[in-house]
C-alpha cells in the first residue's frame, strides 16, 4: 500500500469491535463500521478516507 509516498506493508488485525491497522508493524489506527455498513477510523493517526475505505474494501473481500 502506498502511504505518505511510500510503500508499506499494511496488516489488518481483527478485534473485538475493530481492526487494528498497522503499517510496517506500527500500530497506525482502528477502524470499523458504522450503523450504515461504512468505515470510519475510531483512533489512531488520522489517515486519509480513500485508505480507511480501501482497506475497509479488503477486509470484507476477505470474509466474504
Amino acid at each position: 500500500m502506498i502511504y505518505a509516498d511510500k510503500a508499506v506493508l499494511c496488516k489488518v488485525t481483527m478485534q473485538e469491535n475493530s481492526y487494528d491497522i498497522l503499517f510496517d508493524g506500527r500500530l497506525m489506527a482502528s477502524i470499523a463500521h458504522t450503523e450504515d455498513w461504512t468505515w470510519i477510523q475510531a483512533s489512531g493517526v488520522i489517515l486519509p478516507e480513500t485508505i480507511i475505505d480501501e482497506i475497509g474494501f479488503e477486509i470484507e473481500n476477505k470474509y466474504k
